[in-house]
């Protein structure tokens, strides 16, 4: 009985330490790790989050690029971080679904990262060139068709979002486009606004000035519904393309045994920054959309991309090593 009391007993006065513990999270400063080259769109969005979390907490949050591999350097060096919350990691499909196929052997499980929160997704359009003879999807479906193999699209890379959308489209439309492999996006939007290729799926960061200043033409937002940002474009499943919906995605991951009070703490700081009125309205000014979800809903949406998607990276037999 006297055993049984006293376990009760440190029981009890334990607790206020673990919440103490607990609300001291982040006690010092938080490196966030960045799987790409400082000023692209995941950089960015990382940084502008970074700094209000910093704001909020009283601690840095220090911005750390580790480019090179589609983010396998960094996904490795987190992955094998301790799993205290003070190292985390900007995470999209690749580090996280499509690298599992789109490579043999990775040096890192994706399950050694845990989901945190999707902060945005960068949704995609299929746009070309105005003197492109096709107007609007239908026209260009049936162009594309008679002229089988003649035309080009440019994408930014093998194996992200913006050539599996491509290639979605052109499986289930049965159309004969090449691809061509450009380094990033911006080679590809400067190349369809000269016309040295005539079509490209363009992310809404990039696109938006170069609609509205009409240099560039949007038929269809890989969407199923219309796009805030782009009211004006039809989606492609209001035009019988339904299930096309990817966007490139920037989400926080920690090492996998990070606690989950943790977890969700973390999660609650990332999504007061993107809830803060100056940083939502920076990133919906660039196109963008906002999630922050929970942890669960994040992990339940990865789930999903590698169900939806890695049977046409495997399909399509793309590999990168």
């Amino acid at each position: 009985m006297k055993r049984r009391q006293f376990l009760i007993a440190t029981a009890a006065a334990m607790a206020p330490l673990s919440a103490r513990a607990q609300a001291a999270y982040p006690s010092k400063p938080i490196n966030w790790v960045v799987g790409f080259p400082p000023g692209g769109g995941a950089d960015g969005v990382t940084r502008l989050v970074a700094s209000k979390v910093s704001q909020n907490t009283g601690q840095p949050v220090i911005v750390e690029n580790r480019p090179g591999a589609s983010s396998i350097i960094a996904a490795q060096y987190v992955a094998n971080a301790a799993p205290d919350g003070y190292t985390i990691m900007s995470i999209e499909q690749g580090s996280m679904v499509f690298n599992s196929a789109l490579y043999s052997k990775l040096p890192y499980d994706p399950k050694d990262i845990v989901p945190v929160c999707d902060m945005i997704r960068a949704p995609v359009i299929l746009a070309v060139n105005p003197n492109f003879p096709a107007k609007d999807l239908s026209s260009f479906v049936d162009y594309i068709r008679q002229n089988p193999g003649k035309y080009n699209y440019g994408s930014p890379g093998r194996g992200l979002a913006h050539q599996l959308a491509m290639e979605a489209f052109k499986q289930r439309a049965k159309l004969d486009i090449v691809d061509v492999q450009y380094k990033g996006i911006a080679p590809v939007v400067q190349d369809v606004v000269s016309g040295q290729i005539p079509m490209g799926p363009i992310d809404t960061v990039v696109i938006l000035p170069h609609l509205r200043a009409g240099k560039l033409r949007a038929l269809a937002s890989f969407s199923d519904k219309r796009l805030a940002a782009t009211p004006d474009v039809p989606a492609m499943g209001e035009l019988g393309y339904e299930g096309l919906d990817i966007a490139p995605i920037v989400g926080v991951g920690a090492p996998a045994k990070t606690p989950r009070d943790t977890v969700n703490r973390l999660n609650a700081e990332v999504v007061k920054a993107l809830r803060d009125p100056g940083v939502s309205a920076k990133l919906t000014g660039l196109g963008l959309e906002i999630i922050a979800d929970t942890p669960d809903q994040f992990a339940a949406f990865l789930r999903n991309e590698g169900q939806k998607w890695l049977p046409l990276i495997r399909s399509l037999n793309i590999k990168l090593d």
